[in-house]
């Protein structure tokens, strides 16, 4: 928790250190995992186990980048108590709440009752909503089940999980002595609002969307061309001399490098997306995304013609 000098505004963090560990963890053995069924494909002689491996490596990377966004959201969220209203911060998840409008704040322990918890949580990541019948709609932006609080607002419920829950109550009480002066702006971003807002761009969207063709055809003409190239060579060794022949099948190793370029242009060009200072860095990435697989595109020529 820190105060601000005039005491009118108050920053309360979520309990990270559990949280944090874990998605590091749970990242580390899926990318470690991924890598380690890529060079075993590559190195593998055996058809039927390339495919799998590779499909392997594939099904580890894809849930990465949520476990990695999950991780930075923990690491960057707060709830700003002020005396105009509160500021609820969780990655690309904002709310700003006027203090008029927050009817309580109340310990989810003091409820009578089991509040339902959204399905997969874990730890550093109790996010989603859920209707509950005696409060409705109830938000979760928390990082930990245990000492949950619970702030009403006119339109819905939300779950936070200050690592001081006391200090949070006693200073909304202390703002609701002082009153007032000016109430916050309501505000509110959702994930996919702000996804809309990046397909909104015209440069943007076209550039994502070549980049999806392209690497959708590099898989069409790799899975047309592997029947009748049971065997290809992948390069050159030092003196220039085209290197041993492989199964045909290890071309399926070019779609599969384009999507998983594409996938971190696409999350990193995102991520860059949200200053207008960075925005230029983005628009090289997405740029990257389209002219990654149209490169490919000339290697798998290159390599089925050679």
């Amino acid at each position: 928790m820190s105060m601000s000098k005039d005491d009118e505004s108050q920053v309360f963090f979520p309990p990270r250190r559990r949280g944090l560990i874990f998605h590091l963890l749970l990242g580390f053995v899926l990318l470690a995992g991924s890598v380690g069924c890529l060079i075993l494909a590559f190195n593998q002689p055996q058809e039927g186990r390339f495919v799998l491996l590779l499909l392997g490596s594939v099904g580890l990377f894809a849930p990465l980048p949520w476990v990695f966004y999950r991780g930075y959201a923990l690491m960057n969220a707060f709830y700003r108590l002020e005396r105009d209203g509160l500021r609820l911060r969780w990655g690309l998840r904002a709310e700003d709440i006027p203090l008029p409008e927050i009817e309580w704040v109340r310990p989810a322990n003091e409820l009578g009752f089991n509040l339902p918890l959204p399905p997969l949580i874990a730890p550093g990541a109790v996010l989603g909503s859920r209707q509950v019948a005696e409060l409705g709609t109830v938000e979760f932006m928390a990082s930990e089940t245990g000492g949950l609080l619970l702030v009403a607002a006119r339109q819905r419920v939300y779950a936070i999980s200050p690592q001081d829950g006391r200090a949070f109550n006693r200073a909304f009480q202390r703002m609701i002595e002082l009153g007032s002066l000016t109430p916050l702006p309501p505000y509110s971003a959702q994930p996919a609002a702000f996804a809309r807002r990046v397909w909104d761009n015209r440069p943007a969207r076209w550039f994502l969307i070549a980049g999806l063709i392209l690497t959708v055809l590099l898989l069409i003409v790799v899975a047309l061309a592997i029947p009748s190239h049971p065997s290809v060579s992948l390069g050159f060794d030092a003196q220039g001399q085209p290197l041993p022949p492989v199964p045909g099948e290890q071309l399926l190793l070019l779609p599969v490098l384009g999507m998983l370029i594409y996938l971190v242009n696409l999350l990193g060009g995102i991520y860059f997306y949200r200053r207008e200072s960075d925005r230029p860095v983005a628009f090289l990435l997405w740029i990257a995304s389209a002219f990654t697989p149209l490169l490919l595109l000339i290697a798998a020529g290159v390599i089925l013609l050679g």
